[in-house]
C-alpha cells in the first residue's frame, strides 16, 4: 500500500475521534453567543488536592457535542463502507477521545495548570490514545506501531494547525 493511500485510510478510521475532540470548541462558542449556561462535568467540585477535578471547560454540553458529532461521522462512513462497525467504531472512538480528553485535564489541575495552560504532547495525543485503546480492546481497531506512531505524528501536526486557525477565527483564547 503506498503512503498516500496508508495516511488516508488512517485519517478515516480516527475520523470520528478527531471530530469528537474539535466540535466542542465550536459548539461552547455557539451556545455561548446565545446565552446558554454551560455545566461543567466536575460540577465544581474539587478533587482531593484541592484543585478542580477538571475545570470550567469541560461541559456536560462539550461532551454530548463532541459525541454526538463523532457518532454521525460514524453513520456517515456506514453508509460508505456499507458496514455497521463503522457506526460501532465511531461510537466507540467518539466516547474514546472525550474520556481522553477528560484525563487530559485531570492530569493538567493535577499539575497546578489552569485551563487552557499548554501540556505539550498530552494536550496533542491523549484523546487519540484513548480512543484507539477502547476500539482496539473492542476488536473494531487494529494497528501496527508504524501505523500508530504515523497517526501519532500526523495528529501531532494536524492539531497545531487547527488549533492555530481555531484561534485565528477567534473560535480559542489561546492558539494551542
Amino acid at each position: 500500500m503506498d503512503m498516500f493511500k496508508e495516511i488516508l485510510t488512517l485519517l478515516w478510521i480516527v475520523l470520528p475521534s478527531y471530530v469528537a475532540n474539535g466540535t466542542p470548541v465550536i459548539g461552547a462558542k455557539v451556545l455561548d453567543k446565545t446565552g446558554f449556561k454551560r455545566h461543567p462535568v466536575d460540577g465544581g467540585a474539587l478533587f482531593i488536592d484541592g484543585r478542580r477535578v477538571f475545570g470550567d471547560n469541560k461541559t456536560w454540553e462539550g461532551l454530548a457535542i463532541g459525541i454526538m458529532s463523532g457518532v454521525l461521522v460514524g453513520i456517515c462512513q456506514a453508509f460508505v463502507e456499507d458496514s455497521l462497525v463503522a457506526i460501532a467504531r465511531g461510537v466507540v472512538m467518539s466516547v474514546g477521545a472525550m474520556v481522553g480528553d477528560l484525563t487530559g485535564a485531570f492530569i493538567k489541575r493535577r499539575l497546578g495548570l489552569k485551563p487552557g495552560d499548554p501540556l505539550p504532547v498530552l494536550d496533542q495525543t491523549l484523546f487519540l490514545f484513548a480512543a484507539l485503546g477502547m476500539a482496539h480492546v473492542l476488536n473494531l481497531v487494529s494497528l501496527n506501531m508504524l501505523q500508530l506512531g504515523l497517526l501519532t505524528l500526523m495528529t501531532l501536526l494536524l492539531h497545531i494547525i487547527t488549533n492555530y486557525l481555531a484561534y485565528l477565527l477567534n473560535l480559542k483564547e489561546v492558539p494551542w
